[in-house]
């Protein structure tokens, strides 16, 4: 069963619960009123008073007399016909009316029609006349109405209640066709660009399809991402790839000689060793933006860890570039330091790869708008206008020719995750002939 279904049909059952409730509610509080035939109501509520009443020490005792009940008002007269006591409205004359026993009869009051009923109760010692009178209409007419009306409009109300209960439950669930049909379209693969963007609906369902968009977001990453690396990694594989299977190939024809054999086995070697680099910096990289690995952040003193980055750094070409510190002290931040040592040490790498030679080289670190900023500056080639928002992507070099050592041309776009990952910002300020700055704030 659907769950529109189930609400409507909750609906309706609370719908007739409750008339019910009323119904019985009406019964209960119009009882007293709503007994039928006038006639009937008059002679019982007359015998029961004559059941009723008592003579006891010479007087009659009242408090178990119901003088009004159910329309009927009831009058106590003593054995000579004097009036004794009465609920009888003083409108009504019933003066010129003599007493009879059992008698009931008819007459007018202003205009209305009533009927009379007498009774005679004989005490032994005394006796007392009882006389009922009530107007002649039918007052359960006003049940019959009731009930006309209930069977009338009960069945309309559940109509209603179940018809809104669906309009409604149709109009909450609706989005859902919508939220489903771009699950299929993702899940199938189809369009990964597919989002809900749901509008209008209620407010649940609104957060719900933010939820969905969200997380067809990061698949839509996800896979873009494993694509990009399959790409990535087939294309820049595919020279070191070819290079080996023609060493080995030249090296079975060829070579003679134990030193011909070395000279393979190093070319070899160092093709392996770029291969290996490469799907390394591939691998950290594709990570990095897929949050596959965990990069816990801790508190410490960034500082001190870029000096010591600085100590350690070892260019894989000197070319006679000095490299000078200028790190404010104290400044404290929450990073990964595997994480920064990385972004430190491919900055440096590539200051001392595109520097000038017998140039320099300037790490600072200094507070700004309570961040952290960083920058690696040198004196080298600089960047031309129109590459400025290339330089973060895959692969791409300024100076293919300076290539000589085997780089993977990863480490710009690594420095880039790094400090997005730190919630921070990377970008570079640089003149052709005149070097550049890297600056990342976190």
């Amino acid at each position: 069963m659907s769950i529109k279904l189930r609400t409507s049909l909750w609906f309706t059952l609370m719908v007739l619960l409750l008339s019910v409730m009323i119904l019985v509610f009406v019964l209960v509080i119009n009882g007293a009123a709503v007994t039928g035939d006038p006639a009937e109501r008059l002679v019982k509520v007359v015998t029961k008073n004559t059941e009723d009443v008592e003579f006891d020490n010479g007087k009659f005792d009242w408090d178990d007399l119901d003088l009004y009940k159910k329309g009927v008002s009831c009058s106590v007269y003593n054995i000579d016909g004097e009036f004794l006591k009465g609920a009888v409205s003083e409108s009504i004359d019933l003066s010129g009316y003599p007493l009879k026993d059992g008698l009931l009869r008819e007459e007018s009051f202003n205009g209305k029609d009533y009927l009379i009923y007498d009774t005679y109760v004989d005490m032994d010692v005394s006796g007392i006349w009882i006389r009922g009178l009530v107007e002649n209409v039918w007052s359960s007419g006003l049940m019959d109405t009731i009930i006309t009306l209930t069977f009338i409009l009960l069945p309309s109300i559940l109509v209603l209640a179940f018809g809104g209960g669906w309009l409604i439950s149709w109009g909450a669930f609706r989005p859902m066709n919508k939220i489903l049909a771009a699950a299929d379209s993702i899940s199938g693969g189809s369009d990964l660009s597919a989002r809900i963007n749901l509008k209008r609906g209620p407010s649940e369902m609104k957060k719900l399809s933010r939820s969905f968009d969200s997380m067809f977001e990061r698949l839509q990453k996800s896979f873009e991402t494993e694509r990009q690396f399959a790409s990535d990694a087939s294309h820049e594989l595919r020279t070191p790839i070819t290079v080996i299977l023609a060493q080995c190939d030249r090296a079975k024809r060829k070579d003679k000689t134990p030193e011909d054999f070395t000279n393979s086995i190093n070319v070899i070697e160092e093709q392996t060793r770029n291969m290996s680099q490469l799907v390394q910096g591939l691998l950290g990289l594709t990570r990095l933006q897929h949050g596959t690995d965990r990069y816990k952040l801790k508190k410490a003193d960034l500082s001190q860890f870029c000096l010591a980055c600085a100590g350690e750094f070892v260019p894989e070409d000197d070319r006679g570039i000095e490299l000078t510190c200028n790190v404010e002290n104290g400044i404290e931040a929450e990073f990964n330091a595997a994480l920064m040592q990385r972004l430190i040490q491919n900055l440096l790498q590539n200051a001392y790869k595109y520097g000038r030679e017998k140039g320099h080289v300037c790490l600072t670190l200094k507070k700004a708008d309570g961040r952290a900023v960083l920058s690696v500056k040198d004196d080298g080639i600089g960047i031309a206008p129109d590459d400025i928002d290339k330089i973060w992507q895959r692969f791409w070099q300024a100076d293919p020719s300076r290539n000589e050592s085997g780089s993977s041309g990863l480490g710009l776009s690594m420095v880039k995750e790094i400090a997005e990952f730190h919630g921070g910002t990377a970008r570079v300020e640089s003149s052709p002939g005149k070097g550049s700055e890297f600056i990342i704030t976190i």
